[in-house]
């Protein structure tokens, strides 16, 4: 058998593959924390819809990784459009971007899709250690205080999350 370069090249890049695939393995995390969210008045799009602007803030509590729970503020903005149907009931959906920002001013970033009393955050990177993060939790969310365009409360995540460079 003869060495060709081509040959070595290509097993050391399917060596380097799996090697990589095997290292980044998503694990189960939980996410649990308080928010504020702020909204616009709503812009009415027909009669039995409109669309608000919002703002969330809160602080949040990143659990399950193998290093020790993590801690953020968390900042999100987005659209959400709320539905009236038939039988008197509303339906919203929305969705927008969050920065979860850690104690080492690290960034880990996220799009969201909201419902009436869920988020899901589909993680996508960021800055310092999250560079690599990727993942999704799904959350469910308890009101605690309803005002006219101010919403608090907690939410009380679960997915998984690949946590990228340590």
């Amino acid at each position: 058998m003869r060495f060709s370069f081509a040959s070595a090249a290509r097993a050391l890049a399917v060596s380097t593959i799996a090697t990589a695939a095997s290292a980044a393995h998503a694990e189960a995390v939980t996410l649990s924390g308080g928010w504020v969210a702020d909204f616009s008045p709503s812009m009415m799009e027909a009669p039995d819809r409109s669309t608000v602007v919002f703002t969330l803030d809160g602080s949040y509590k990143l659990q399950g990784l193998a290093a020790q729970a993590q801690y953020f503020g968390v900042t999100c903005v987005g659209m959400e459009t709320a539905t009236k149907l038939t039988d008197g009931s509303t339906k919203t959906k929305g969705s927008g971007r969050c920065e979860f920002k850690d104690r080492n001013g690290d960034r880990l970033l996220a799009a969201i899709e909201t419902a009436f009393d869920g988020i899901t955050f589909r993680f996508e990177g960021g800055t310092g250690r999250w560079r690599s993060a990727r993942g999704t939790v799904v959350s469910r969310e308890t009101f605690t205080t309803e005002g006219e365009r101010q919403l608090k409360g907690f939410g009380d995540a679960k997915g998984e999350l690949i946590a990228g460079a340590p």
